[in-house]
Parts: C-alpha cells; structure tokens; sequence
C-alpha cells in the first residue's frame, strides 16, 4: 500500500491536480467548457431542426468562426497587456449575458446567428488567456502534464455536453437550456476568483498606456514564428485539427441522417460522445507518458489515424450489410451491427485527435515566453478561423450536393497525406 501511495504521488497528472490555483482553474474550464459544448449542439441542433439544410448550420459554425479571422490577433495583444485572471473573468461573464437573448421563444435564425457572432467575439478573449494562463500556474517541468490534464477536462465536459445535450432540450425546453447554459457561463466566471497568478513580474490592466501598433506586432509574432520551427509545425498542426473538427460538425447532422439512419437526438450518444471520449482517453494516457516520445511524430501519427477513420466512415454500412464485420469478428457472443463500428471509429478518431493537441500546445507553451504567449494563441485562434472558413463552407455545400460520404472521404485523405508530410518533413 506504501509503494503504490509513493507511486500516486509521484504521477506527474496528480502533482497537477494539487496545485489549488489549477485545480480552480480546471473546475471553473469544467463549467465553461460545459457551457460552450452544449450551446454548440443546442444550436446545430436548433438550426437543422429549423432548416433541414447542412449549409444553414454552416452558417451557425461561421458565426463562431468569422469573429476568430476578425479578432483573435487584437485579443491575443491586449490579452499580453491585460491581466489573464481578469479576462477568463470577464469573457465568462459575458457569455453568460450574451445567451440572455436566447431566453426568449422563437429567435429569429438571423438573431441566432447575430448574437452567436457576439458571443464568439468574447471567445476570441477567452481563447489565448487560457492557453497562456497555464504557465502561469504550473513549472515548467509540468506543463506536458497539465495540457493532458486541461485536454482530458475539455474532452470530458465536451462527452458531458454532447451527451446531456438532447436529453436537456427535451426535459427543459429550448428556452431553459439556455436559462441553464447562461447559468453555467456565471458560475465559471466566479470560480476564476480563487487563482493566483504567479509571474516574474506585476502586470497591471495595461503594461504601458500606449495604445498597441496591431501591424507591429504581428510582424513581431510572424518572425518569431519564422524562427521557430517547433512553433510553426504546432500552430499549423493544431489548426488544421481544429479546421477538421468544424468541418466534422457540419457534417454530423447528415451523416447521422443519411448514412446511419437514426434521429438526430441520437447524434449526440453514438458518434460525438465516443469521439470525446476518445480524446480524453489520449490525453490521460499522454498525461503519464507522453513527454517520453517526439511530440511532433506523436501529432503527425493522430493525423494519419484520424485520416483513415474519416476514409471509413461512409463504408460502415457496407461493410455491416455484407457480413463483413461479423465474419471476421466471429468470436463475439453478439451481432456487430453498424452502430458498433460507429462508436468504436468515433473514438479512434478522438483519441487521435488528442495526438494533436496536447503535445502541439505543450510545444508553444515551452517555446514562447509570458511577453508573448497570447499574440500567439491569438494568431492561432486567427489561424483556425481562416482556414476553416473555407472547408466549413465547403463542407456544408458540397455536401448538399455531391453527398455527405463523398465529402468525409475527401476530408480524411487529405489528411492522411498532410500527417504523411508533418511525419516526413523535419
């Protein structure tokens, strides 16, 4: 019993987990990202139930994308200059009064898509002060650790969210849920309360009262990321991630609908939630070992699975109706049927997901300093609305009209060759 406390005690995840500002942070990230998760379904879910059209939910994910092209970079300088603590602060805060609109019955699509703008233009804040807030609260030697830690949470309440999604709208009603996502966005505001922040020096609301030179400083940040060859490879990995994972919730509806036949509300417990946890499984497992292994083989081989999970999506069906599958798993006291596979796929692509993520940010968070962490993870948040943008747009239109399996197929070849390529190339 000795042996096996002294072994708990020296897991880098649980060394994290002590530290009282992280954990503080990690609980109000539980809300939040709860919040953000379900608004997100709740929305698709709204729209599509409105329009019947995958390029009107196109038009929900731009809501949430055009605002990160616009103003991630601007929120990535002052979020340099403003104090980290107060922003999480005030951009829960107020997404919690964005969703207050929302309270009422029947918003119009248009208003729907309006002040999902707003609340996405509060994200833009959000986003680089909780990247870059983390070094803030643990060492250095723990930061592979407390991304893994930060990623599972964000995938748990990710599952949570999709999960609890549905069976929220159809115990509480739409206005409710959003009464009780509004709620949430409070709650985790009021729990940033408690951090210290600990930095080598004050920083005030402002470091200097001269107003920042936006042209200046992204050349600052272009040629710091010139130079820095570890950062290029993670921002352009973790981009092309997050532009997947947007694509992917467009095309979910009409998969679920066309491919495997079940109702939307089902969306949720049989593709979505797998593929959470899927991630939260990587990043645990990363979490323990992952610091032992080249982190950018370990993003370029989530590619390449992600690739081949997206490439046999469509062919589930198939490969069910035919026989197969339960041919060559034979040995199963039950039928493999099509929803089996679903799931099992759905979390293999989570899990490669988190191949992405956690070693990608752990690589910005060591290669940049406090000075610049948010301009960088402003331009990255910058980075994914610009290049989803057009993949988002993409992905909704040509699925209306070459089909939604055609479109999955498209998406995960490319990316098999782009992990064949990070993999490659040094």
């Amino acid at each position: 019993m000795e042996v096996f406390k002294k072994t708990l005690r020296g897991n880098d995840i649980v060394r994290v987990l002590a530290i009282r500002s992280f954990s503080f942070m990690m609980i109000s990230e539980f809300f939040s990202q709860l919040a953000f998760n379900m608004q997100h379904f709740v929305l698709i879910f709204v729209i599509y139930e409105l329009t019947l059209s995958n390029t009107a939910v196109s038009g929900v994910i731009l809501s949430f994308t055009i605002p990160a092209i616009l103003f991630s970079l601007i929120g990535g300088v002052y979020v340099d200059r403003w104090n980290k603590k107060r922003v999480l602060f005030m951009t829960n805060l107020l997404r919690g009064v964005f969703l207050i609109p929302f309270f009422l019955a029947d918003l119009h699509v248009g208003l729907i898509y309006a002040f999902t703008f707003l609340i996405a233009v509060a994200t833009q804040f959000f986003i680089p002060a909780e990247g870059a807030i983390i070094p803030n609260l643990v060492s250095r030697s723990l930061l592979f650790p407390a991304n893994a830690v930060f990623s599972f949470g964000i995938y748990i309440t990710t599952l949570l969210g999709y999960i609890l999604s549905g069976p929220v709208i159809l115990l509480l009603g739409k206005t409710n849920t959003f009464i009780f996502l509004s709620a949430l966005f409070f709650i985790s505001a009021f729990l940033i309360l408690p951090m210290r922040i600990h930095r080598n020096r004050k920083i005030t609301f402002f470091r200097s009262n001269k107003v920042p030179s936006f042209a200046s400083e992204t050349r600052e940040v272009l040629l710091f990321i010139r130079k820095t060859r570890k950062v290029m490879y993670a921002l352009m990995m973790l981009t092309i991630a997050q532009a997947v994972i947007f694509m992917f919730a467009v095309l979910a509806p009409g998969y679920a609908t066309t491919i495997l036949k079940i109702q939307l509300e089902s969306l949720s417990w049989i593709l979505i939630a797998p593929a959470a946890v899927g991630m939260g499984i990587g990043a645990f497992i990363l979490g323990s070992i992952g610091k032992r292994f080249n982190r950018r083989w370990l993003s370029s081989l989530g590619f390449m699975i992600a690739g081949v999970s997206f490439i046999f999506f469509p062919f589930v069906k198939n490969a069910v109706s035919d026989g197969f599958i339960n041919s060559i798993l034979g040995f199963f006291p039950f039928e493999i049927t099509m929803l089996h596979i679903v799931v099992v796929m759905a979390s293999v692509m989570g899990f490669a997901i988190s191949l992405v993520f956690v070693p990608s940010n752990t690589t910005i968070q060591l290669e940049t300093n406090e000075s610049m962490r948010g301009r960088i993870y402003g331009f990255l948040n910058a980075l994914i609305g610009a290049v989803s943008f057009l993949p988002v747009i993409l992905a909704g239109g040509l699925a209306d009209l070459l089909g939604v399996a055609t479109v999955i197929i498209g998406f995960g070849i490319i990316m098999l060759i782009l992990g064949f390529i990070f993999w490659a190339f040094d």
